[in-house]
C-alpha cells in the first residue's frame, strides 16, 4: 500500500532486519516497519523494480521535496543554504506571482520548483551530448532551465558565471521495466505458481506477486503482477500461460 511505503524505515526478511535495496527470496516472510516520521528517499528511485513504485516515490518526492526536480531520468538537486545561485532565471512572461507552473513530459503531469522560481526544465547539452552513466553537471541558465552537461565538457570553462549558477545533477537510474497484471482461472494444483514462473522466465520475465483463492467449484481464482524486459513481451506469455494443462481461462487486466 503507497501509505505503508511513504512511511516505511525499515524491513525484516524471516525476522532479520535487510537493506532496504537486498533483492528478495521465494518463501521469505516480509514484515515492513513503519514510523510516522519516515519518508520516502531519492535514492530509493535507484533501487525500486516495478513502474507503478517509481511513479509513486517520484510523486511523493515531486509534491514535497522542493529543493528537488526530477525529469528525463535526471535528479537536480538545489543549492543549500549560502550556496544558492546568485541570479534567478527571470520568472516566465504573464505568470502570476506565487502560481505553480505545470508542464507535461512524456505524459507525465509534473510540477517543478527550484528556489523562488518555478517551471524549470531539464535539458541535455547539445555540445556535449551527455548520455546515462555519464558524470555530469547542471547550468541553471538565464530562460531555459538547466542545461546538463559532462563534467569533463570543455565548453563549461567560457561559461563566466557557471561556477556560481552550476547545481548539482545526477542520474535516476535506468529506464523502468514493463509492469503488467492478469488473472486467471485454473484447476487445482499444487504447482501452479511455478508452472507460471516457468512461462515467465521464457522471455526473461519475473513474477512480482501472486494470489490464490479457491472457488466453490474447486477451481483456482488468481490475480498475478509480472515484470516484463520489454512491454511488446506480454502477448507471448499470455499465450505460454495458456498452454500450462492446469489453466482453464487468463485474462489480461489494462
Amino acid at each position: 500500500h503507497t501509505e505503508i511505503g511513504n512511511h516505511l524505515f525499515a524491513a525484516k526478511a524471516d525476522g532479520s532486519i535487510v537493506p532496504l535495496n537486498e533483492e528478495l527470496k521465494n518463501t521469505q516472510v516480509i514484515e515492513i516497519l513503519t514510523s510516522n516520521t519516515a519518508r520516502p528517499h531519492v535514492n530509493w528511485l535507484r533501487h525500486v523494480r516495478t513502474a507503478r513504485a517509481r511513479a509513486k516515490i517520484r510523486h511523493w518526492l515531486v509534491t514535497n521535496e522542493e529543493n528537488l526536480i526530477l525529469d528525463r531520468n535526471i535528479i537536480a538537486k538545489r543549492k543549500g543554504e549560502g550556496e544558492r545561485v546568485q541570479q534567478q532565471p527571470p520568472r516566465p512572461p504573464d505568470s502570476p506571482a506565487g502560481e505553480v507552473i505545470t508542464r507535461y513530459l512524456d505524459d507525465t503531469k509534473i510540477v517543478f520548483r527550484i528556489g523562488g522560481e518555478k517551471n524549470m526544465m531539464i535539458k541535455l547539452a547539445l555540445c556535449c551530448n551527455p548520455s546515462t552513466g555519464d558524470d555530469i553537471i547542471g547550468y541553471v541558465s538565464r530562460g531555459r532551465g538547466i542545461i546538463v552537461h559532462k563534467r569533463s565538457c570543455p565548453n563549461l570553462a567560457h561559461i563566466n558565471d557557471f561556477e556560481s549558477r552550476s547545481i548539482q545533477v545526477e542520474w535516476e537510474a535506468e529506464s523502468p521495466k514493463a509492469t503488467r497484471r492478469f488473472r486467471i482461472k485454473a484447476k487445482r494444483t499444487s504447482d501452479l505458481f511455478s508452472e507460471i514462473e516457468g512461462a515467465l522466465k521464457k522471455y526473461r520475465g519475473h513474477l512480482l506477486e501472486g494470489k490464490l483463492e479457491e472457488n466453490e467449484r474447486g477451481e483456482f481464482i488468481g490475480a498475478f503482477t509480472m515484470e516484463l524486459e520489454q512491454d511488446e513481451d506480454f502477448k507471448q506469455v499470455v499465450k505460454s500461460i495458456r498452454t500450462i494443462p492446469s489453466v482453464i481461462n487468463i485474462q489480461p487486466e489494462t
